[in-house]
């Protein structure tokens, strides 16, 4: 019996080593080396070479839309999940009718869009937001679980009505708005084309034959879920994962061989997706839909200019460039690309390059840069007396921040603003969170309304609980007299926060980037004389500011944005980088009559 029983110790005592040595590099390693942590649950059988590029640019149609009278656009979409390999590697993302990303919207202004969606997946609620639309006279429409609506329910559906404003064009999308899942894929475009009688067409205006839409945006090969544990493990300390590919309308190319331990990942060595140009001067609209990081848009013997900054929003025009950006979260850039006959190179590429601001933890895998072919031919090359040398396109890239808009109009925007409300965002982590990460404006963090789990324009103010932050804008009891308000963010974070505002555009008039910020908060406080007579930012701009819907925040420094308040409703105001969003990083504003029901 003892034989026997010596006989089972060996292998026991092997058993047990390796159970305790796994636990310890997960325990170890998990939350370091990120994409390490979790296999995918179903490897990919098929997992072979792909050697046919596919093509990046999604083919708009604006002469289907731009001289048609505005009308009703009906689309039934259904919400699954399913496994793809956008990048090569397989992941579990959504899809909207069996697509990722979903399906791309086009219309003009003044359609009414009719939108059924039927929630199809297991567990998990549903809810799509119109990111830039200011749905005027449809709040409730805007898509914002815990502000304008519960979740649509698994095997439930809810219909999105709503028509466009009439004075809105531009390059908008959607998305989701509930919990992370934007970040696995359930987005897509929505393009508003601009109608003919409206302006000089655009096309005319500024001569290009191809209208393509980007979708551009960082991408993690491990789903948004373990994502979100890994930001909110104590031991990270608020540090952001680091995403290791880039997505360009869903498609990208990771490398494989850049993994350590291969066989955890269902990877496929495929051919890089490519972008193809039909004409010598293409409009790009370019969207950043990622997660966490900003990006700049670099391509070698091109010249880009932009015109347009998030929803139709006119700028002065760019200088010509081959770099631009920086472009976050959220935001939105239309510009003209024209590719040299006398510079062009057969191995042209358009490069995204990362921006790292946000990278501090250790993600061994992660690059950059990230590069997809660019494909033209002899005719769709432009030829010029005189084109730009590279040297000097590399030395001179546009940067986004130094953009300035159109003249504006005399006495077309208040000097001076009816109400002004001043904000500050700060990081706060402490025992009582056991270190887990989390966001506060005005010391509130930010979560759905609980107890009782009713949208905010359905509850009395009595009954909301203190994770909601909304202060009241009263309108003027004189309707022949505006309301502009004031919005003060103070960013007392090191990193900068790309925010955007639901149901407003609005007027960036300082948007300070302190010289110096680690050993010193540049805030501003403009009921301060002293500072209101003298902001560390400078006067505001009053003559050519920037109109956008979604600004990013300097770290240390601050932005004040101008609003004419006459968009009724509870509009959201949030970072756009999810993992900050989803830990209390945003608020909201009721805009309404002293007379409303919440007041």
């Amino acid at each position: 019996m003892g034989s026997k029983w010596k006989s089972y110790l060996l292998p026991a005592l092997l058993i047990s080593c390796l159970v305790v040595f796994l636990f310890n590099y997960r325990e170890l390693f998990g939350n370091h080396l990120f994409l390490l942590q979790n296999p995918l649950d179903h490897p990919n059988p098929q997992a072979s070479d792909s050697t046919q590029a596919a093509e990046l640019a999604i083919r708009l149609h604006p002469d289907q839309h731009r001289e048609r009278e505005p009308t009703t656009l009906r689309e039934k979409w259904h919400v699954t999940k399913d496994y793809r390999s956008p990048d090569g590697v397989r992941k579990l993302v959504y899809l909207i009718n069996g697509q990722f990303p979903g399906p791309t919207l086009e219309a003009r202004s003044g359609d009414t869009m009719v939108v059924e969606v039927y929630n199809e997946l297991e567990d998990e609620g549903v809810a799509i937001h119109w990111h830039g639309l200011r749905m005027k006279g449809h709040n409730n429409m805007d898509g914002v679980v815990g502000i304008t609506q519960n979740p649509i329910p698994s095997n439930g559906n809810f219909t999105y009505e709503f028509k466009i404003d009439s004075e809105q064009a531009g390059t908008f999308w959607y998305h989701s708005h509930e919990g992370i899942q934007r970040a696995d894929g359930l987005y897509g475009g929505l393009i508003v084309h601009k109608p003919i009688q409206k302006d000089v067409f655009d096309s005319t205006r500024f001569q290009f034959e191809e209208d393509n839409l980007l979708m551009i945006g960082d991408w993690y090969l491990q789903s948004a879920d373990h994502v979100q544990e890994s930001y909110e493990d104590p031991g990270n300390w608020g540090h952001e994962p680091v995403p290791s590919s880039v997505l360009i309308n869903g498609m990208g190319k990771y490398d494989c061989s850049s993994h350590k331990r291969d066989e955890e990942m269902a990877c496929m060595n495929i051919t890089p997706p490519k972008l193809s140009l039909k004409s010598s001067r293409s409009r790009l609209r370019v969207t950043n839909v990622g997660t966490l990081t900003g990006f700049t848009l670099h391509i070698p013997h091109c010249r880009m200019t932009v015109f347009q900054l998030d929803g139709g929003n006119a700028i002065e025009k760019s200088s010509e460039s081959s770099s631009i950006g920086i472009l976050y979260p959220g935001e939105r850039m239309d510009l003209i690309m024209e590719c040299d006959a006398a510079t062009h190179s057969t191995d042209s590429i358009v490069t995204i390059t990362l921006d790292s601001e946000n990278f501090s933890m250790h993600n061994t895998p992660a690059n950059l840069a990230h590069h997809f072919p660019l494909e033209t031919t002899s005719s769709t090359l432009a030829h010029r007396d005189h084109s730009p040398s590279l040297a000097t396109e590399e030395e001179n890239p546009f940067y986004l921040r130094s953009a300035k808009g159109d003249t504006l109009p005399e006495n077309s925007i208040q000097s001076v603003a009816n109400q002004t409300y001043m904000f500050y965002v700060r990081m706060e982590t402490g025992k009582e969170d056991e270190d887990v990460p989390s966001w506060g404006i005005n010391g509130t963090a930010w979560a759905p309304q609980a107890s009782p789990s009713t949208p905010l324009i359905d509850l009395s103010r009595a009954y909301w609980n203190t994770n909601q932050f909304v202060p009241f804008i009263a309108l003027s009891r004189d309707l022949d007299n505006a309301t502009w308000v004031d919005i003060v963010v103070n960013n007392f974070d090191m990193r900068g926060h790309p925010f955007h505002l639901h149901g407003y555009d609005f007027y960036i008039l300082s948007q300070y980037y302190p010289t110096s910020h680690h050993h010193s908060y540049n805030t501003y406080n403009p009921f301060s004389p002293s500072e209101a007579s003298s902001p560390p930012g400078g006067s505001y701009n009053l003559v050519n500011p920037i109109k956008k819907d979604t600004v990013y925040i300097p770290g240390m420094g601050y932005v004040v944005l101008r609003i004419l308040a006459d968009n009724i409703g509870i509009w959201f105001f949030h970072c756009h980088i999810l993992t900050h969003s989803s830990t209390g990083m945003a608020m909201a504003l009721e805009v309404g009559e002293r007379s409303g029901r919440y007041v």
